[in-house]
């Protein structure tokens, strides 16, 4: 009952409500058994009557059946109930788009309030706003790219547009169970410096184990990824660095001194037309100094400055 449920619900997207009433019917079910195999087993113990294997075998499915609900308790005790999550409690991203999207039963889009942002201050003070260096147009860019690159479903892009913020609304889906979950990211800025603040919010359930969480640490990784694998220019575009694949595509010139690239007996100079050895050779020119490196994206930090 509960893989079916399971399988409909990811292959086939039921109704998250439904699917989770069945999953509860399953492990109702499931509590039973192990009860019923209990009271079996306690009975064959007592009166010597067969059946032992068949009620062993009862006890390791209901047992694993319940497992999953017995590591979800323990997540349930260690972490806060909540199930919106922002890096600014005090003007979050509105969910626009996506809260035309919540069903029955579904939890509002409207942000909590103070009690989930002191809960989650306390639970994940990690979740702060990217501060990045760059234009915002360009930092949209590079937010979108990484919301495309962790493969969730886009449901409105705005860039933005003089003091307009850019906003940009996805969903995502957990891997096993399917749960819909929803995304809102805000860029705010000037032609120099950006800011990004992320919010991620469960459809349903009044908990959700950490899920929120992790999920904007995954989008702030992806992040910085993509800022550290482009630098900005003066117009504003972003330039990949293709400098190592440059380098396997060019090939490296052999030494004329290498002595893998002489056959035998046959002197150095006569390879390319170069002079013998024992000719005359003039002033040697100066090397041109070494031309400077790329700049490299530092490292970051949630809420510390990247480029």
């Amino acid at each position: 009952m509960i893989l079916v449920a399971m399988f409909l619900h990811r292959a086939f997207s039921m109704p998250t409500p439904v699917a989770i009433n069945i999953a509860a019917a399953g492990y109702v079910a499931a509590a039973v058994a192990v009860l019923l195999g209990v009271m079996a087993g306690t009975r064959i113990w007592s009166d010597g009557s067969p059946g032992t294997s068949r009620v062993v075998a009862g006890l390791i499915v209901g047992l694993g059946v319940l497992a999953l609900p017995a590591v979800l308790w323990m997540s349930f005790e260690r972490l806060p109930p909540i199930n919106d999550l922002t890096t600014d409690a005090a003007s979050p991203p509105p969910l626009q788009t996506l809260a035309k999207q919540r069903g029955i039963g579904a939890n509002k889009a409207a942000y909590p309030g103070e009690r989930f942002a002191s809960a989650q201050l306390a639970a994940y003070p990690d979740l702060q706003p990217l501060l990045i260096e760059r234009s915002s147009e360009e930092t949209f860019e590079v937010a979108s790219s990484a919301i495309k690159r962790l493969k969730m479903t886009i449901v409105r892009e705005d860039p933005p547009s003089g003091s307009t913020p850019g906003a940009l609304e996805a969903v995502d889906r957990t891997l096993i169970l399917g749960f819909y979950d929803d995304v809102a990211l805000r860029v705010t800025g000037d032609a120099r410096r950006a800011r990004i603040d992320i919010r991620s919010a469960s459809r349903y359930g009044h908990h959700d184990f950490g899920r929120n969480a992790e999920r904007m640490r995954r989008i702030m990784r992806e992040i910085a990824g993509q800022l550290e694998a482009t630098v900005p220019t003066a117009s504003g575009e972003r330039v990949l660095r293709t400098r190592s694949k440059i380098d396997r595509l060019v090939p490296k010139r052999p030494s004329a001194l290498d002595p893998k690239g002489r056959s035998k007996g046959q002197d150095p100079s006569s390879k390319r037309g170069l002079a013998p050895s024992n000719a005359q050779r003039g002033p040697e020119p100066k090397g041109s100094p070494p031309s400077a490196g790329e700049r490299r994206v530092p490292g970051r930090r949630p809420g510390q400055s990247v480029e």
